[in-house]
C-alpha cells in the first residue's frame, strides 16, 4: 500500500475508531448476514479477516469456525475488536498488520475476508495478492464493500465527494469492475449479493471527523448532484436532514 495512503488510514482511524464501531455503516447487519449466506463458513474453516477494524465480521463469524484471526494496521481498531469480542469462540486472535504485508505463511487460511476496506487501499491489488498467498487452493475469499455508478462520470463525482469528506477514501469500483478486480488476482467468483442503505448526511461526516467547514462543502457539492443523480448517491432533503444511499457489494470467490 502506498505509504501516504497508509499514513491517512492509520491517522483516520486512529482518530475515529469508537465512532467508526458505532456507526451505520458498521451496523449494516444486512450485508454481513449476506456474507454468511454466501461465504457459508464451517466449523473447520480457518477464516482471517483483512482490515478487521472493530470487528464486525468478526464477531458474526468467529462462533461458527475453528479458528478466527483478524488483522488491522490500527492498534486502535483492534482495541474496538477486542471489545467486540465473538462470544464463544475459543480460537480467536488478534494482529497489527497491514494487508499488504500479512505477517503469515503460505496457505495458512481456509478462508480470507476484507470489508469496508477495498475502497481505502491504495493497491488492492497487493492486498488481494496476500490474500490469495495466505489463502489454501480451493480456499474462499469473501470480499464486501461499497461500490460506485458503472457510469465513470458518476462514479468520478462520487469518489470526488468521498475523498472531500474523507482523505483516506481511495476509490469505490463499480460492481463489475470490483468483480473483475478479484478475478485478476486468480479467483473465480461463486457467488454475488447487493443491496443499498440509507445514510445521514451529519452521522457520515461524524464517523470520519470532517471538520465543520469541509462538511459544508461536502453537503454543498451532495446536493449539487441532485438533479439528475449525478453521483450515484440519490441524495434526498427530509427536512433539513440530508440523506444518501451507499451501495454495497458482496462477492464470495475460490483461489484456484
Amino acid at each position: 500500500m502506498d505509504d501516504r495512503i497508509r499514513r491517512l488510514n492509520e491517522e483516520r482511524f486512529a482518530r475515529t475508531a469508537e465512532a467508526f464501531a458505532k456507526s451505520a455503516a458498521v451496523g449494516n447487519l444486512a450485508e454481513i448476514e449476506s456474507l454468511v449466506r454466501l461465504a457459508a463458513p464451517a466449523p473447520a474453516d480457518l477464516l482471517l479477516d483483512v482490515a478487521c477494524g472493530a470487528g464486525r465480521l468478526l464477531k458474526t463469524f468467529a462462533p461458527l469456525v475453528g479458528m478466527a484471526v483478524g488483522a488491522d494496521a490500527t492498534m486502535e481498531m483492534l482495541r474496538q475488536a477486542r471489545r467486540a469480542g465473538p462470544g464463544g469462540a475459543a480460537r480467536f486472535f488478534l494482529v497489527r498488520a497491514d494487508g499488504s504485508r500479512l505477517p503469515f505463511p503460505d496457505e495458512t487460511f481456509t478462508l480470507v475476508a476484507t470489508t469496508l476496506a477495498i475502497h481505502h487501499f491504495g493497491d488492492p491489488r497487493q492486498v488481494l495478492g496476500e490474500m490469495a498467498r495466505v489463502c489454501r487452493p480451493g480456499g474462499k475469499i469473501a470480499v464486501g464493500d461499497i461500490v460506485g455508478a458503472s457510469d465513470e462520470a458518476k462514479r468520478a463525482r462520487q469518489n470526488e465527494i468521498e475523498r472531500l469528506r474523507d482523505p483516506a477514501h481511495v476509490a469505490v469500483y463499480s460492481p463489475g469492475a470490483l468483480e473483475a478486480l478479484l478475478t485478476s488476482c486468480g479467483f473465480a467468483v461463486i457467488g454475488r449479493a447487493g443491496g443499498k442503505q440509507v445514510r445521514e448526511f451529519g452521522e457520515w461526516c461524524r464517523v470520519a471527523a470532517t471538520p465543520p467547514d469541509v462538511a459544508s462543502l461536502v453537503r454543498e457539492r451532495l446536493l449539487q448532484t441532485i438533479a439528475g443523480d449525478e453521483a450515484g448517491m440519490q441524495p434526498t432533503l427530509v427536512g433539513d436532514e440530508l440523506r444518501f444511499h451507499h451501495h454495497w457489494l458482496n462477492l464470495v470467490a475460490v483461489r484456484r
